[in-house]
């Protein structure tokens, strides 16, 4: 039970510590010291008093007779205080008391490792971090980008299989031995940075930032691998047991969709946790013992489940693991799979392995919570047909070899007899025929609002469907090509209507809808020619536009344009995929010079793959657009400090105040560079400015912080120090900071040594701070640590 403190807890919990103690003593400011020896005044034979001064009090921090450190209190009442003076003790001892409660509540009881909610709230945390960097547009700037923010962490989930078994055989008290000694292990493995928990009874779970999906699944095959080698001794009659544990790992933000990214910070903090469950679920059902990546499920887990009439199949990918609708995935025999040996037929030798073989492509119709409903879009043989067992692959758009060329079957296409649309390997075919004898075309797609979970609500959408289906071709000049893209969606190609025509109907159907059945739709236009793209393109597209529907009001019609692309480049700039991003900001922009958002979105990626000469050319480009754009000029001020312009530099952030004078960003980068030019007294006048911000409140501690230790005001240093990591207790610069405050002041070493492990752990891009570790380190005589600190320095 985590009944005692240590320093690193009151540097942890220091504001619990403060809030406590001014309830009942009075002080203007406060810091905490970690002296190596009691000072004298202090001790009084075996006792720690405090200390009592004229404008100060030094309260000694006293935790099971061991001395911690000192709380020491400024701007007091000494008469006052010296009045209740025989109580300070009892109440420094109640303050200790409440943070010991506060870290029962943060810590599992058992394990000493993170509570749930602990570790959910710490994923939360990240993900505002993480949000914030990756989301480029007109407000994105220079400050939040990978340089400053890891932009991405992962999440793994681990449970002990068949862990009950164990509870039930040898008892609770056995099984939570088991947990303990795995919770240890589990901190001896993981590095530094990565933080541990239990989400209850044998689920355990890891957060791990700034690093990629291979090192996650690496460091989980690792966990998982290690506690399978464990052997724990029955003490009653001496008898062995082994268990092993399976995992599944979530990475952020690479398996998030587009539209989850609209979510809370909270409501994605559980859906990232759930994602991690459900790769670990599919772990223990493909065998146990080893770990799943989210990221992985769709594209290597897919199986053919059942075989159903009408080229139809079950496969075992649903909404848990973010299956969807129109996705395709190539089938893979399962005999004819690379792996599958071939034998000797007279004395069963091994002659090789059969190579892989795949059979088809299949397009998913329909998603469920676990399966989904596919339909087969063609067969390499129409006599090898697919069979359960069968494997899947997921395939991107692009790559589908029916979309491209189409398959000219020997059976004539056929419509379906309710609600007169072709399959959509009967629509792709047919409009592979047809697209190139057209000038000019549409493509549409309308997705219907999936509300029908019952049998009997079924059946009602496919009169729904129906009713759609007349109702466009009533409306248009001829009935278009029509087919079923999935179960919820049709697409339609005609050649008649223009793309005005094709949005006005759009547009009027979901009126009529809405008012007659209280169900809408999304709908999603395409034309060729646009732009410069093929025709094949225009599916594509068609495609990007239904998720640009998405984020519109009713009536929910997107008209593929130069911001569909922008919001398809976003997309994949999330998903770290900058190149990909950055063609589409470039094609946006190629059709319309005036879009803003991908111009600066564009610039960004340029400044962030250190091509600072276009960046600033484009960050230009916007401030002729539009003068008073303060984030262009931001921006474009960061690109010339990063150039060394600094009179360009100090010219865009002054801008940024004639625009608005509470722009926080631009006045901590004034004062910076006021401070780098040893004029202080100018510098703490813009930091203080930015401090009266509501954006700068909480960034402003950190500033002054390093300002006063500059101008050698140590003590005011440590206050703002003490500020900046109660706002923001992951901030590694200043926790290396207060790391070389403990250290040059001569306080206890230790203390120096976890705060500045706490910097690199969060930022070990940062040379500097491997060098002030490594400093602490040889301060406590821990040469070869303190040598191998310093190498990272150089790497």
């Amino acid at each position: 039970m985590p009944t005692s403190l240590d320093k690193s807890d009151l540097i942890r919990f220091e504001s619990i510590l403060n809030n406590s103690l001014k309830l009942v003593i009075p002080f203007s400011s406060y810091c905490l010291y970690f002296p190596k020896e009691i000072p004298k005044g202090m001790q009084q034979g075996q006792d720690i008093i405090p200390l009592i001064e004229k404008d100060r009090a030094l309260l000694p921090l006293v935790m099971d007779n061991e001395f911690l450190g000192i709380f020491l209190a400024k701007g007091i009442n000494s008469s006052k205080l010296k009045s209740i003076r025989d109580h300070l003790k009892s109440i420094v001892s109640l303050a200790l008391d409440k943070i010991v409660l506060h870290k029962m509540c943060m810590l599992d009881e058992l394990t000493n490792l993170y509570s749930r909610e602990r570790f959910i709230s710490l994923i939360e945390n990240e993900i505002e971090a993480v949000i914030e960097s990756i989301t480029p547009g007109p407000g994105a700037t220079m400050d939040n980008g990978p340089s400053h923010h890891s932009a991405c962490f992962c999440v793994m989930v681990f449970n002990l299989d068949r862990f009950r078994k164990v509870n039930n055989t040898f008892g609770f008290a056995f099984g939570d031995k088991i947990l303990s000694e795995i919770s240890q292990n589990i901190q001896e493995i993981i590095p530094e940075q990565a933080v541990p928990a239990r989400l209850d009874n044998d689920t355990f779970a890891l957060f791990w930032p700034q690093t990629s999906s291979h090192k996650c699944h690496e460091l989980g095959s690792k966990i998982v691998k290690k506690i399978s080698e464990l052997i724990f001794e029955y003490d009653v009659s001496g008898e062995k047991v082994s268990i092993t544990m399976s995992g599944g790992a979530s990475f952020f933000p690479h398996d998030l969709k587009g539209s989850e990214f609209r979510k809370s910070s909270f409501e994605l903090s559980r859906v990232v946790l759930q994602k991690a469950k459900q790769s670990m679920e599919i772990a223990k059902e493909n065998g146990r013992n080893r770990i799943y990546s989210f990221g992985h499920l769709l594209s290597q887990g897919g199986t053919v489940m059942e075989k159903l009439p009408l080229d139809r199949l079950v496969i075992n990918l649903g909404k848990n693991v973010d299956a969807c609708e129109g996705q395709k995935f190539m089938v893979w025999s399962s005999k004819y799979n690379g792996n599958s040996e071939i034998f000797k037929e007279s004395d069963k030798t091994s002659l090789g392995h059969y190579p892989p073989i795949h059979k088809g492509e299949v397009t998913v119709l329909e998603v469920q919570d676990r399966i989904s409903i596919a339909e087969v879009l063609y067969l390499n043989d129409p006599s090898w047909k697919i069979e359960p067992g069968d494997k899947l692959s997921l395939m991107s758009e692009k790559d589908s070899l029916l979309e491209k060329e189409g398959i000219n079957g020997e059976e004539k296409p056929k419509k379906d007899i309710l609600t007169g649309l072709y399959s959509y390997r009967d629509f792709l075919s047919l409009w592979s025929r047809n697209r190139g004898q057209s000038e000019s075309f549409v493509m549409a797609m309308l997705k219907v609002q999936d509300t029908f979970k019952k049998s009997a609500q079924r059946i009602e959408s496919e009169n729904l469907i129906q009713e759609i289906v007349k109702s466009l071709n009533r409306r248009m000049k001829s009935p278009p090509l029509s087919g079923r893209y999935s179960s919820t969606c049709i697409v339609f190609y005609t050649a008649q209507d223009g793309i005005d025509e094709v949005q006005e109907i759009l547009r009027q159907l979901n009126a009529e809808l809405k008012e007659r059945f209280e169900i809408i739709f999304q709908a999603a236009i395409s034309k060729y020619p646009c732009l410069n793209f093929s025709r094949i393109h225009t599916l594509e597209n068609c495609r990007k536009a239904l998720e640009h529907a998405t984020l519109l009001d009713f009536p929910h019609v997107a008209v593929f344009d130069t911001l569909t692309l922008t919001i398809s480049a976003d997309r994949l700039f999330s998903q770290g995929d900058t190149f990909a991003a950055m063609e589409e900001y470039k094609s946006a922009l190629s059709a319309d010079e005036t879009n803003i958002i991908a111009r600066n979105s564009l610039a960004i990626c340029y400044a962030r793959l250190g091509r600072l000469e276009l960046a600033r050319k484009h960050f230009q480009e916007i401030i002729i657009q539009d003068e008073q754009n303060i984030m262009a000029w931001y921006n474009f001020a960061c690109v010339c400090l990063k150039q060394g312009e600094i009179d360009d530099a100090q010219k865009g952030f002054k801008k940024c105040l004639e625009i608005d004078d509470k722009h926080a960003f631009s006045l901590f980068r004034l004062g910076q560079l006021a401070e780098n030019s040893e004029f202080f007294d100018k510098a703490e006048k813009y930091y203080n400015q930015a401090r009266e911000t509501e954006m700068g409140l909480n960034m402003a501690p950190r500033h002054l912080a390093r300002l006063n230790w500059k101008k050698g005001n140590k003590e005011e240093a440590r206050e703002f120090l003490h500020q900046a990591l109660i706002n923001n207790p992951r901030d590694a610069f200043s926790l290396n900071l207060m790391a070389r405050v403990y250290l040059e002041s001569g306080d206890d070493p230790q203390i120096a040594e976890s705060l500045g492990r706490q910097s690199v752990a969060l930022r070990p891009d940062v040379a500097s701070f491997w060098i002030d570790l490594s400093e602490t380190l040889k301060a406590q005589g821990k040469d070869e640590q303190a040598l191998k600190a310093k190498a990272r320095a150089f790497v």
